[in-house]
């Protein structure tokens, strides 16, 4: 919510509760925020982790649809991206970076597994992170990559993992491979943008260390409800099997 929004939120309650209790303003929440230390709670990894990547935009609280209307977009970058490391087995991020427009995804890449505790079996992520410095990034601890090569790629020789991977998909097709890799399971990342989202697609902080905080805040309260518990999907006509 708006720190505007979450003022006048607490002050209901407190009036609901008959507390007479002291409610901090919108100005002294927003620079409280630049001050949190956020924890991410995170469970200890049961085996090797297949690890999937993706990426997202959030927009920065301000740049209204009329301002951009009648003036356009400002000069300044109007998005900040967050960057995610999950878990394809349990669901949870075990990894975030959020920066400004001008990184590109497979910069990030290394980071985020920088931040991944224990071993890491498998790392899934769209065609973008098709670079050199990501696939030594993966190789760096022992992971098997599994990257779409962009289109018109070529081999990398020397024998690099990546020409397996172009060898596959020659071999079986891009769909064939997908399924014999556990590509599709990059779903998962796709799937935790959406889950972000839904606590908002707007950073409502000025500063970017503010927007930091507020985007890892998000995350620690989807780890929390991750860890609560997920419901259990089945396809139509399908019976769930027993927990």
């Amino acid at each position: 919510m708006p720190y505007r929004a979450t003022e006048g939120l607490i002050k209901s309650l407190m009036r609901l509760c008959h507390l007479d209790l002291p409610v901090p303003d919108h100005t002294h929440m927003s620079r409280r925020a630049g001050e949190l230390t956020v924890k991410i709670p995170r469970r200890p990894r049961q085996g090797p982790t297949h690890v999937v990547v993706d990426s997202t935009g959030l927009k920065i609280f301000g740049e209204g649809e009329w301002k951009v209307r009648q003036h356009g977009v400002g000069k300044r970058r109007t998005w900040r991206k967050v960057h995610l490391a999950v878990d394809e087995a349990t669901k949870d991020i075990i990894g975030i970076e959020v920066t400004t427009t001008a990184w590109g995804d497979s910069e990030i890449l290394p980071g985020l597994l920088d931040q991944v505790e224990g071993e890491i079996a498998q790392v899934s992520a769209d065609g973008a992170y098709d670079s050199h410095g990501c696939h030594a990034a993966i190789a760096e601890r022992d992971a098997r990559a599994t990257i779409p090569p962009r289109d018109g790629a070529v081999t990398w020789g020397d024998d690099h993992p990546r020409d397996a991977i172009l060898q596959e998909i020659e071999a079986k097709g891009l769909d064939g491979w997908k399924n014999d890799s556990g590509y599709h399971r990059r779903s998962i990342a796709e799937n935790m943008m959406y889950r972000l989202k839904q606590l908002g697609d707007s950073l409502y902080s000025r500063t970017f260390e503010r927007q930091v905080n507020e985007a890892h805040v998000r995350a620690a309260i989807i780890n929390t409800f991750t860890y609560l518990g997920m419901p259990q999907s089945v396809r139509v006509g399908q019976i769930a099997s027993a927990a």
